[in-house]
């Protein structure tokens, strides 16, 4: 477990947060269950379904049950230090009723088929999983994971290893279709929703009817829900939301536009030089960037076009490899793989000369991929002198934005923070951003190509630009993630509260000495939970603000912006210290 802790301090925060849930929880003296996952090794993970559940226990008093465990898999390339001990305390801490640990519980049902798990006092009977097809998707997706393979072996249906991660997510699916078809489940929270561990709880919660809460890995407090009401069935858990919280841009946040520009303007600037949260695939000092306009841009463009042999009078267009064995057909995807939307592009690109390529790999490659795809595809086009291959992580945002006319994507960040500075972005497939109007979202694989095509040939016309519109889009769906979606509570530390005794630290004294009656989180949670809304947020964003009105300003001529946007520092507010931007002070 990522939690190595001095022994005195983690007893001293168990024993905080024992007793602030003891006082600020129901009594559990009713039927209804809230289950949350611990899976994953990160505590802090863990921690933030927590303290979500609990939020909603406070509105909807329930027991909770709490699911962890390791598997062998993932122990092997993941969790090598997972300690279900040590969940299973932090649980009771939490309130927790019950800890199953499923894995053993599998282990048992293999010595006896009838062995099911016992919640609330009540042995509840073993149901039958899900239909072969969910089944096999489940187990297609995690093999891959968990073989860092890009495909699935030719093979794969006789292997050993397949026939087991089969039989487990068979195992793992009759379990969470005991545990949802009670009728007495009023939540799931989890901070994955692929994988079979993660996913097909996911499936058999919303097939119960039963609310999705999806934390994520980032920020302070962010989460996601899926609630029945908005559930068409009809698409993924990713599908889904992707649809709505395009509504939600579209409807709440859109029209709010030129009030929200300033907040807006000040996120891509902290973007911009790295402060905050940094995009997951540039981390660390190559993530800053120092370009304002686009005549800065063109200073620099030369000198890095010298470095890949390209002319700079060409367009460039840079392909980001996503990582190939995550989450496969969890969204909308125009491709059979990942690895084949990228195998295909390089073989698209070694035909158009008229253009130059850079092909990037994924930062964090090496825990995704263990066959060496990107280098193999690398060496098949290596004759190409209109094509590079290079690693992304050794690869300045400086460099990248200078040269780079076009952007083309998956479903990777690049294809919201591009646009945000001037740079169009085409994505061949969903991510949860991709009904918010920010890039080019194709539909299907000759919308693909015939999108290439078209694109290339605007950039040797000098039109390949992104509008005033998709720039703003971008922008405010940047303050929409990093700021108006991420709660900031005392219960949950920014994610980057770390190593573990300082954040067992400040979590502890939160427990002890933070009064609860004017926490955010709680109105937060009790706003999202009612209204059946598909993202926590700070403020309401239906209620109609203070001040002045939030009408829609009138529709205007789109404007086309050049890479890069101009964007320097915010005004400073009057009366204010002119070096601080607008809201750092």
């Amino acid at each position: 477990m990522w939690l190595k802790a001095q022994p005195t301090e983690l007893q001293w925060f168990l024993d905080a947060a024992t007793t602030y849930w003891e006082k600020h929880l129901p009594p559990q003296d009713h039927a209804e269950t809230i289950v949350v996952e611990a899976f994953h090794q990160d505590i802090r993970v863990t921690l933030r379904n927590l303290v979500f559940a609990n939020a909603i226990r406070r509105i909807r008093p329930a027991h909770l049950v709490v699911l962890t465990g390791v598997e062998e898999d993932w122990r092997r390339t993941l969790w090598s230090g997972f300690d279900v001990a040590l969940v299973e305390r932090i649980s009771r801490a939490f309130g927790a009723s019950d800890v199953i640990d499923v894995y053993d519980l599998l282990e048992q049902r293999r010595k006896d088929p009838n062995a099911g798990p016992t919640v609330a006092g009540r042995r509840l009977p073993v149901a039958a999983p899900l239909d072969e097809q969910t089944l096999t998707a489940y187990a297609d997706a995690t093999y891959c994971r968990l073989a860092k393979v890009p495909r699935l072996p030719a093979d794969h249906a006789t292997r050993p290893d397949y026939r087991r991660r089969r039989d487990l997510g068979a195992g793992l699916s009759a379990l969470y279709e005991t545990l949802f078809r009670t009728g007495t489940v009023a939540a799931l929270v989890t901070s994955h929703v692929d994988y079979d561990q993660w996913g097909l709880s996911v499936e058999s919660a919303r097939r119960a009817r039963v609310p999705v809460i999806h934390t994520q890995q980032t920020g302070c407090l962010k989460a996601y829900g899926l609630f029945p009401e908005h559930d068409s069935g009809t698409g993924t858990f990713r599908a889904e939301l992707t649809r709505q919280i395009g509504q939600v841009f579209e409807e709440r946040l859109w029209p709010r536009r030129d009030d929200l520009r300033s907040a807006a303007e000040l996120i891509a600037w902290r973007a911009k030089v790295n402060l905050g949260r940094p995009s997951w695939w540039r981390g660390g000092v190559t993530a800053a960037v120092d370009l304002s306009n686009p005549a800065e841009r063109d200073r620099l463009r030369s000198h890095v076009a010298a470095r890949f042999g390209f002319d700079p009078a060409k367009p460039v267009i840079a392909v980001f490899n996503h990582a190939v064995s995550d989450a496969l057909g969890t969204n909308k995807e125009l491709f059979p793989s990942l690895a084949d939307w990228f195998a295909d592009t390089a073989a698209y690109a070694a035909r158009r000369t008229d253009a130059q390529w850079l092909f990037l790999d994924h930062p964090s490659q090496a825990l995704y991929d263990s066959t060496g795809f990107f280098a193999s595809v690398a060496q098949e086009h290596k004759r190409h002198r209109h094509i590079a291959f290079h690693p992304s992580a050794k690869l300045s945002k400086n460099a990248l934005w200078s040269l780079v006319d076009l952007g083309v994507t998956v479903r990777g960040s690049v294809s919201n923070e591009l646009p945000a500075y001037g740079i169009p972005v085409i994505q061949a497939g969903h991510s949860e951003w991709s009904s918010c109007g920010v890039s080019t979202v194709v539909e299907d694989a000759g919308d693909y190509w015939r999108t290439l095509d078209e694109s290339i040939a605007a950039a040797h016309r000098g039109e390949l630009t992104v509008t005033e519109e998709q720039v703003r889009r971008a922008r405010l769906w940047l303050w929409l993630y990093r700021s108006g979606s991420d709660l900031v509570t005392p219960l949950v530390p920014q994610w980057d509260v770390w190593p573990a005794t300082h954040l067992l630290k400040s979590m502890g004294a939160a427990f002890r000495h933070i009064e609860s009656d004017a926490d955010p989180l709680y109105p937060a949670v009790e706003r999202m939970w009612h209204n059946r809304e598909p993202m926590l947020t700070r403020t309401d964003l239906a209620a109609p603000p203070a001040g002045p009105s939030f009408a829609a300003a009138p529709p205007g001529r789109a404007t086309a912006v050049g890479p890069t946007a101009t964007i320097g520092s915010p005004p400073s507010a009057a009366g204010t210290d002119p070096a601080l931007p607008t809201g750092a002070r």
